[in-house]
């Protein structure tokens, strides 16, 4: 019996075709990337500010149900090079004790980083950024007016929560922690996006989340209210 033979009608790509496919390719993805690009920064930008958020509602729940004084704690340049800007905890002090002291406080949060390419921003808006020092007020306890918590044998900017949940010391003005999107080099900050985030704290120790803006210079430009 004679084999037969069967002939497919089907045939491969052509050089030319291949490479029609890819150059189509190339230019979708690169006019996707930005906006991946972007989704993925706002994404690791909401998660510190969620998370920083959480720190902030815990420090002052903690304080009002235990009824001590608790404090937001940041690492700056003064406290830790690596972590400068980058890193934030819970500490409080147990007041149970006649005359407490420093050595009687304790983390409540251990310290935390923010996600890769997000940062503290420790430059903007002078009058009430956390990390600008307000002149002219002096130490108050462990607390000072200026915002700093001395820890130990270093001084930390700090959002301090009295035992009744308000905002320890500060009187006359809220509290602004900003978050942006950008990296710290020889310890400048540089912004690498226009958008950020605000974690406000009232005078009432409440807290929350805001939107803010830079402009093309990385000035703070808009705030809602």
């Amino acid at each position: 019996m004679a084999k037969r033979t069967f002939h497919s009608n089907q045939t491969g790509f052509t050089l030319a075709e291949l490479l029609v496919v890819v150059a189509i390719i190339g230019i979708m993805f690169a006019i996707t990337l930005p906006a991946l690009t972007n989704i993925t920064g706002q994404t690791r930008l909401e998660a510190a500010a969620n998370a920083l958020h959480s720190a902030a509602k815990l420090a002052r729940q903690h304080a009002v149900s235990r009824n001590e004084p608790t404090y937001l704690v940041f690492h700056d340049e003064q406290t830790d090079s690596e972590l400068a800007y980058r890193a934030y905890a819970v500490f409080a002090i147990d007041i149970s004790s006649g005359a407490p002291t420093q050595a009687d406080g304790y983390y409540v949060k251990d310290w935390e980083t923010l996600p890769r390419g997000v940062v503290l921003d420790f430059e903007s808006d002078p009058d009430d950024n956390i990390f600008i020092p307000n002149e002219g007020v002096s130490w108050n306890g462990a607390l000072s007016e200026r915002g700093e918590l001395r820890i130990g044998n270093q001084t930390h900017v700090v959002a301090g929560f009295a035992p009744k949940g308000n905002m320890s010391t500060y009187r006359y003005w809220t509290r602004r922690v900003l978050l942006c999107e950008g990296t710290i080099e020889q310890g400048a900050l540089i912004k690498l996006s226009t958008a950020g985030k605000e974690i406000r704290i009232d005078l009432q120790g409440q807290s929350s989340i805001i939107d803010i803006e830079y402009d093309d210079n990385g000035e703070l430009v808009d705030v809602e209210q």
